[in-house]
């Protein structure tokens, strides 16, 4: 089983560090996060690639999957 607490914290900790670009078709956990506005895509000009960033919502969750 996997231990999506874990799975988030990793995944929002390097969207959070700020190096996180994102390119090709977005996984399961992202499409997630995605949809319940932890993480917001800002999509470059030529649209081959986006960079990621966390929402409000998701610092705040960042923040609690840490206690």
């Amino acid at each position: 089983m996997i231990d999506q607490r874990t799975t988030h914290r990793c995944m929002l900790a390097e969207i959070a560090s700020g190096e996180d670009i994102q390119s090709g078709r977005p996984t399961q956990t992202l499409q997630t996060l995605l949809l319940v506005g932890f993480v917001t895509r800002q999509p470059s000009r030529d649209r081959t690639f986006a960079h990621l960033a966390l929402t409000e919502a998701g610092h705040r969750y960042l923040a609690g999957l840490w206690h």
